[in-house]
């Protein structure tokens, strides 16, 4: 496979992955914080590092959509 078939797929397993990841994180995990928490981080991670490496703007605007995200997902000592 060549350079841009294989962009083109880390892109679509990424956007889909954040999508999902966005969904159980919001939705799904009410009672465990920090699994909320590391469920948005991990996908954000993965995506500054595909940015780094390719430097191509949907891993830029997923890592947005994640940071968005995050202070939903936030935990609290009063939750």
């Amino acid at each position: 496979m060549n350079n841009e078939t294989i962009q083109f797929l880390l892109t679509t397993l990424m956007e889909l992955g954040t999508l999902l990841t966005v969904f159980l994180a919001l939705r799904q995990f009410r009672d465990t914080k920090w699994l909320r928490f590391w469920l948005i981080v991990g996908p954000l991670l993965a995506n500054a590092a595909l940015y780094l490496v390719y430097r191509t703007t949907p891993f830029f605007y997923l890592g947005v959509v994640l940071v968005l995200c995050l202070p939903f997902v936030w935990p609290r000592k009063s939750a």
